[in-house]
């Protein structure tokens, strides 16, 4: 039993290796910067706040991508909750985000 603890310890350090690298790869691709440029538009378009999801019907986008983008936007902010209802199914809570306009104009 130890062996394998020992084992997963190990393991996990190269995880983290691959981890970072992916993420340096993907910080490095050109189409990121593109992203994060649509993202921070359609942002700065709905100052009353607007969820990721509807993000991701606007542009296409994977949800993971505009979370991923939208965590990289200067001045973001939580401005609300958007309940979504779905047919039959339990409603959910969304975050409504927008960039906070009181920092961006300093």
């Amino acid at each position: 039993m130890q062996r394998d603890l020992n084992f997963y310890e190990e393991n996990r350090e190269i995880g983290k290796q691959v981890r970072n690298h992916s993420y340096k790869q993907v910080m490095n691709n050109e189409s990121t910067g593109i992203q994060c440029n649509v993202i921070q538009k359609i942002l700065q378009g709905h100052p009353e706040g607007i969820t990721d999801l509807e993000i991701c019907n606007i542009t296409g986008f994977s949800r993971s991508s505009v979370t991923a983008r939208r965590n990289e936007i200067p001045d973001m902010v939580a401005v609300g909750i958007a309940k979504i209802t779905c047919d039959g199914e339990a409603d959910r809570l969304n975050t409504l985000w927008s960039i906070d306009s009181s920092s961006s104009s300093k």
